[in-house]
């Protein structure tokens, strides 16, 4: 590709994001509401933009609602020493988007994150171009970021892109070779912006000031090190003047749903869900299993495996290892580790951002630092492979980015990606949770099952019948180890062939129509986590049957059945 055409394509991209972001109601495509944690992030970016400040008070609420009629859907505050109520979250990206959402409204807040993409592409390219082919390192950097779901998340109102932003450009100010090296220094005030967003990218932060020490270079150690503390002092003392507490999440926390302190007189703070981290260490459980586990869960999961939604990273990672290196990649490596060892060791049971997320929001911090991890002696063969991966993964949801950011379970659900294994680990936070009627659905008080597809009819009672002839996935938490799984199963009017599977261990009978059969599972250890026993369960069955269409019996239940499922512990 010639340079021509490289700069015209930045022409026509940028031009792109322009008329996609005043052509684009952000609050219609959302049907008036938000994703995950955009509620707090969107009333802090208003607070900012329009009082300058991050008090939460009426007339915040009421902007709220005017911007987006369905209101927030979860919303965190704190109460300072004074008695007046403040926003529980980092402000960095409400901060830096601010001033384009007061200049265009919700458009800018597209217009902010379209650009933060053009900037990573054109950063990338520029840093490739110094050591290689142009038209290679054009492509290359093309698809690192549409290989993956990075570009998905322009439609979020949360600082996940804002992170993966910061990082990248932190790194290019970082490692880019300038005519005047002064230019580097703010590789210092991005490192800052990142840390103060997301206090872990310290991990990967220190090793490359180490990193500086290495090289010998004293001085540049020095000046970034200034610059970053420097800005990172005065974003805390920002958020000090503004709350009167150095930590953004210090002080009493509660979450507010349905129902706003200030909207009405009756709802006040203390009507909030309490939000605290006295507690954690007390709550946290880990195991060397449970380690091993999420680290393959990291890379191989299905609702959050790297493999699958950030492809280009395995890629970049397998590539280092059969090119030429350099001291830095070493120091870029260990910052890899670190940061995701941190996510789960210290975060065992919700290492990738809860079940609102599409794939892995908490890796775009980490995602940086695979395109730089070898960028002086990158390989181009086999430059195609993250793109035949991201076709094969992800095309449903390319193809309607929207919708699965709003139902982020359904990649999980669906072929290829229902293949891979389902991350027991992280049963509570699974994106498969936000269908609320799969989530936390106690049967009597032996056990809770969490589904994860929508293969099943509504629990009657203690049983349930799978969806049609489709398999049923699900996840049974039982509170001690279980001795045998009694299992009853009940045939439709058809003749029927039923599988039943429980982690390692399958049977699959035959059952008349009409007719019950039982069968027994004995000896199958589950995984602990915490002091609670988890396994994987999978139901199918042959024949669907639908009562509606039945020539015996007048019904209007217009269910598609399987096979009904009893399922009786015994410990």
């Amino acid at each position: 590709m010639t340079p021509k055409a490289i700069k015209n394509f930045f022409i026509l991209f940028l031009l792109f994001i322009i008329f996609f972001s005043f052509s684009t109601d952000l609050a219609m495509t959302k049907k008036g509401g938000f994703f995950s944690d955009e509620s707090t992030y969107f009333a802090m970016m208003q607070s900012l933009a329009f009082d300058g400040d991050l008090q939460y008070t009426r007339a915040d609420i009421i902007r709220i609602r005017e911007y987006f009629y369905v209101g927030p859907m979860g919303l965190f505050l704190k109460k300072g020493k004074d008695g007046r109520l403040f926003y529980a979250k980092s402000f960095i990206y409400p901060l830096a988007a601010a001033p384009f959402f007061r200049l265009a409204g919700n458009h800018g807040i597209l217009l902010f994150n379209g650009l933060m993409i053009f900037a990573v592409l054109l950063m990338g390219f520029l840093l490739l171009q110094q050591y290689h082919d142009p038209g290679k390192s054009f492509a290359f950097t093309l698809i690192y970021i549409f290989a993956s779901i990075t570009f998905i998340y322009i439609w979020w109102i949360t600082a996940d892109l804002f992170n993966f932003f910061v990082n990248f450009t932190a790194l290019f100010f970082f490692f880019y070779k300038f005519k005047k090296p002064s230019w580097n220094v703010l590789s210092g005030v991005f490192f800052a912006l990142a840390v103060f967003s997301k206090p872990n990218n310290l991990l990967h932060i220190g090793l490359l000031f180490l990193l500086l020490l290495f090289q010998n270079k004293w001085k540049k150690f020095l000046i970034l090190a200034l610059a970053f503390l420097l800005v990172l002092a005065a974003l805390f003392y920002f958020n000090y003047s503004q709350t009167g507490s150095l930590n953004y999440q210090g002080g009493e926390r509660r979450s507010f749903y349905g129902e706003f302190p200030f909207e009405r007189p009756d709802f006040a703070f203390a009507g909030g869900h309490q939000m605290s981290t006295d507690t954690y260490w007390t709550r946290f459980y880990i195991s060397p299993t449970i380690v091993v586990l999420n680290l393959f869960y990291y890379v191989f999961g299905r609702f959050t495996g790297m493999f699958i939604y950030f492809f280009p990273a395995f890629f970049l990672l397998l590539l280092i290892f059969f090119q030429k290196k350099y001291p830095e990649d070493y120091f870029l490596l260990g910052g890899i580790v670190l940061a995701i060892l941190f996510y789960v060791l210290l975060m065992p049971d919700n290492y990738f951002g809860g079940g609102g997320s599409l794939g892995n929001r908490y890796f775009l911090n980490i995602f940086p630092l695979f395109f730089f991890l070898g960028y002086r002696g990158r390989i181009f063969k086999f430059l195609l492979l993250p793109v035949f991966a991201a076709v094969f993964f992800l095309a449903p949801v390319y193809m309607d980015s929207m919708y699965h950011s709003a139902f982020p379970r359904f990649p999980g659900v669906q072929f290829p990606v229902k293949c891979f294994p389902a991350e027991k680990t992280q049963f509570a936070t699974l994106p498969s949770n936000t269908n609320p009627r799969a989530f936390n659905k106690k049967i009597g008080n032996q056990y809770t099952l969490f589904f994860l597809n929508d293969n099943y009819n509504p629990i009657e009672g203690d049983t349930f019948w799978t969806y049609a002839d489709k398999e049923l996935e699900l996840f049974l938490l039982a509170p001690k180890p279980v001795k045998d799984f009694i299992v009853q199963l009940k045939n439709t009017p058809l003749d029927n062939q039923v599988s039943f599977q429980i982690d390692h261990k399958k049977k699959t009978v035959f059952i008349k129509a009409e007719s019950v059969r039982v069968i027994t599972f004995s000896k199958i250890p589950g995984l602990r986590v915490d002091r609670r026993y988890i396994y994987h369960i999978k139901i199918r069955s042959a024949r669907s049957f639908c009562p509606y269409f039945s020539a015996k019996t007048a019904t209007m239940d217009r269910r598609l059945l399987g096979v009904q499922t009893h399922i009786k512990l015994t410990y």
